[in-house]
């Protein structure tokens, strides 16, 4: 019987626990996370809400830094200008002031930058302060994590391993595990991140060579597909043995539906777990950014 990978029953119950570490470690703290978010979009404008939402609920403030409203900061007012014209330099000094903030226990820039800035996404983000780099977008927590000192991963691939440890599919020793995507955010970190839990981690990108990447992953024990493709995974990579975890990190809408990079009606019933679309990895990934809060924050401080 196929395995299906919810991530929402979990997501809920992080709540409840991330609840309970914002009041024990927070309890006579004014503290915030903060948002850069330089460019209005549809999808931009959820992501934010949601987390708006999830960090009231657990009580933490979530403030949203760079669009045009009234903010509690009046340091930043020469910083209330409209999206499309902020400069790189603006956002970096924006993010050194968040850095300097000690109320401010974590820093995320939305993304996508608009198209002026986007070229110059790493430029800008290296300058998060690893201590409150909860998404691990400036890179130097990633190197921290590849070699072991600290367990840490960004929101997205944390939450992917979230879910799996909750199904008891997290140990990776000696298994065979290929990625396919290699972003900065997801594909590169989950590689390393895997190789560090000694799995042997193939990683694949759109100019790898199609018939051997099928049949090295159809090899493979795990798949992570974190391409942003929809349905660009399909029944050439999967084997017959009913034996594979097919974890879909990707999101998007087809017909006005959810959908991920996995097909998943052609590879379902081949598998032995799979995660959801609805459901799966996302669920739990706003959960992850605000757990990561209190993992950075602790470590750095020795709380």
């Amino acid at each position: 019987m196929t395995l299906i990978l919810d991530g929402r029953p979990h997501a809920a119950v992080m709540k409840e626990q991330l609840q309970q570490k914002a009041t024990h470690v927070f309890w006579s703290k004014k503290v915030y996370m903060a948002i850069v978010f330089v460019w209005e979009n549809s999808a931009s404008n959820a992501y934010v809400g949601f987390k708006k939402k999830f960090g009231e609920d657990i009580g933490i403030n979530v403030e949203v830094f760079g669009q045009d409203t009234e903010t509690d900061f009046p340091q930043l007012d020469s910083r209330k200008l409209k999206a499309k014209s902020w400069t790189q330099k603006e956002i970096i000094d924006l993010i050194q002031f968040l850095n300097s903030d000690p109320a401010c226990v974590g820093i995320i820039v939305q993304l996508p930058l608009p198209d002026p800035l986007w070229a110059d996404t790493s430029k800008i983000t290296q300058h998060i302060d690893p201590s409150k780099d909860i998404d691990a977008m400036g890179g130097m927590i990633y190197g921290m994590d590849s070699f072991g000192t600290i367990d840490f991963l960004g929101a997205t691939p944390q939450a992917a391993m979230t879910l799996l440890k909750e199904y008891d599919l997290d140990n990776v020793w000696g298994k065979m595990v290929s990625i396919v995507g290699q972003s900065n955010l997801i594909g590169k970190p989950l590689a390393t991140h895997l190789m560090k839990k000694w799995a042997t981690v193939l990683s694949f990108n759109s100019k790898s060579p199609k018939e051997e990447m099928y049949a090295l992953c159809q090899q493979s024990d795990y798949i992570f597909a974190c391409t942003g493709v929809i349905h660009v995974i399909d029944e050439k990579y999967i084997n017959n043995k009913k034996s594979q975890v097919i974890v879909d990190i990707g999101y998007g809408y087809k017909d006005g539906k959810p959908v991920g990079d996995v097909q998943l009606d052609l590879i379902k019933d081949k598998v032995a777990a799979y995660t959801p679309i609805p459901g799966g990895v996302w669920p739990l990934t706003v959960a992850s950014l605000f757990d990561n809060i209190f993992k950075l924050y602790t470590h750095f401080n020795n709380v």
